[in-house]
């Protein structure tokens, strides 16, 4: 049972409790009111009114209380609806003005505004290496060059193919690179193109991979229209086809815009030819490719309402656009929080100089350390308690006693790497120490925060141990040099 479930059972105790007590206080009372009822002849009727309305009021508000600590807690925040491009445009601006690089964002937008203008369809071939992607273009597009080979992973660009359907529209074909490639280098190309598309054609060879599954997750969410035509399954038995297509229906069932359909692009035939001797000899023979599933599939997503495609592939950019703004943010709150922390280190190092023993606190400059960890939660819009900061300031002491000896014996180290450090004060070893000390702190609280949208001190405090030991030895030269400095007012020697 955890702290939080019992802490519920105990206060639903008391409170259990405390109605039995007032319902037997209550009861006391009507026995007290039925004896004066005997004494002085029939109650009036109020009397009777009264008693209903206390017991009433008395159940109701006990029952209110038992609802609300027993239900369970709402999730924290609103849940976001679709994104709205007008929205989008506003969190753009905001950021711009925060100092947050927005290009790339932008440039997803000015990319749908271009493909609006255009009024073109775009189909997104999406898959892993070697399922047969680029040979699915010529078998679509006879005399379209595609890149094709042995080799897997042969497509290393984003090609398209145009052609123009028999009602008029023009429909644009994308062959993006195949996922899975050595180093994934162009798995980020790939899923990028098919979320721009209004359809992605989801080539495979077989039963789907758990990674093939992953790669197609975010291309569901939108609800754009995902064809999985699987290639290859000629080579199979009509059982082992209808096994795969029943697994596939059932793993998607709960998305009705996944039509799997069955697909050939290099179908072959083996041939058995009998000599005039008799002998036998065997050839393989080149058959037509088999695309009618894919092609009748096609065919009924885009005679569907053109408005609802659009609207889809609308809803696919703006998750992607915002997905950029929310990378360029997190890495301009790096970089801002990687200032802070530094700030702050500089100033535990030029403010411990004159401390004498660091290690009976977690810093002796307190209002430093709070001002360090609240600066953080600030830059990453995260409220923080006054009661947080102690906790969390608290164990962080408890982690820093069992490390501290071995931070001064690393900062003395350290201290040799400089001539004539080791004749300054005392202090100087001492202001060294108060800087790692910040420095982890620092990176500790930024960690908490990025991973869990919070400061939870018990987490913090064991990532501001953990973080202790981390390069210890190449920072507390790094902090050595800046104190010498600072104390010798000269550069010191690299």
């Amino acid at each position: 049972m955890t702290r939080r479930l019992l802490y519920k059972f105990l206060v639903t105790a008391a409170i259990v409790g405390a109605l039995l007590f007032l319902l037997g206080g209550l009861l006391d009372v009507l026995q007290a009111l039925a004896r004066l009822r005997q004494t002085f002849g029939e109650a009036p009727p109020w009397f009777l009114a009264l008693a209903g309305v206390t017991a009433s009021l008395l159940l109701g508000f006990g029952g209110w209380l038992l609802w609300t600590l027993l239900r369970r807690p709402r999730p924290r925040g609103r849940k976001p609806g679709p994104l709205d491009e007008a929205a989008l445009r506003e969190r753009l601006e905001a950021a711009e003005q925060a100092g947050v690089d927005v290009e790339a964002a932008r440039r997803e937008l000015a990319e749908l505004t271009r493909r609006r203008g255009q009024g073109t369809i775009y189909l997104a071939l999406f898959g892993e290496i070697s399922s047969g992607k680029s040979s699915l273009v010529g078998a679509l597009l006879p005399g379209a060059e595609a890149e094709t080979g042995v080799v897997g992973g042969t497509t290393t660009r984003v090609t398209r193919y145009h052609w123009r359907r028999e009602g008029g529209d023009e429909v644009v074909l994308v062959d993006v690179p195949g996922i899975n490639q050595v180093g994934r280098d162009y798995d980020r190309i790939a899923a990028e193109e098919a979320q721009r598309a209004h359809i992605v054609i989801f080539v495979a060879d077989g039963d789907l991979t758990r990674e093939q599954q992953a790669a197609l997750q975010p291309l569901l969410a939108p609800g754009k229209p995902v064809i999985l035509a699987l290639n290859k399954l000629d080579r199979l038995s009509e059982a082992d086809q209808a096994a795969i297509r029943d697994r596939l229906r059932a793993r998607f069932g709960d998305r009705p815009q996944v039509q799997v359909v069955a697909i050939a692009t290099r179908p072959v035939q083996l041939v058995t030819t009998i000599g005039p001797d008799g002998g036998e000899t065997e050839s393989v023979r080149a058959l037509p490719p088999r695309l009618d599933e894919l092609r009748h599939a096609l065919q009924a997503v885009l005679d569907e309402k053109p408005e609802v495609l659009e609207q889809l592939r609308d809803t696919a950019v703006f998750e992607l656009a915002a997905q950029k703004l929310e990378q360029s943010q997190a890495r301009h709150r790096r970089r801002a929080a990687d200032d802070i922390v530094k700030k702050y280190t500089r100033r535990a190092v030029l403010g411990g100089m004159a401390a004498m023993g660091p290690g009976t606190d977690i810093v002796i400059q307190g209002v430093l350390a709070t001002g360090l960890v609240r600066g953080l939660c600030e830059l990453y819009e995260v409220p923080v308690r006054e009661v947080q900061l102690e906790k969390f300031f608290s164990l962080s002491q408890q982690q820093l006693r069992k490390t501290l000896p071995l931070i001064l014996a690393i900062v003395g180290n350290a201290a040799k790497a400089f001539p004539g450090m080791g004749t300054l004060a005392g202090g100087l070893i001492h202001a060294v120490a108060y800087g790692l000390i910040f420095d982890t702190l620092g990176r500790a609280v930024v960690a908490t925060l990025e991973s869990r949208g919070e400061l939870r001190p018990a987490p913090a405090s064991i990532l501001f141990r953990e973080k202790l030991g981390e390069d210890l030895e190449a920072r507390a030269r790094s902090l050595a040099r800046l104190a010498l400095e600072a104390r010798t007012g000269t550069k010191a020697p690299d």
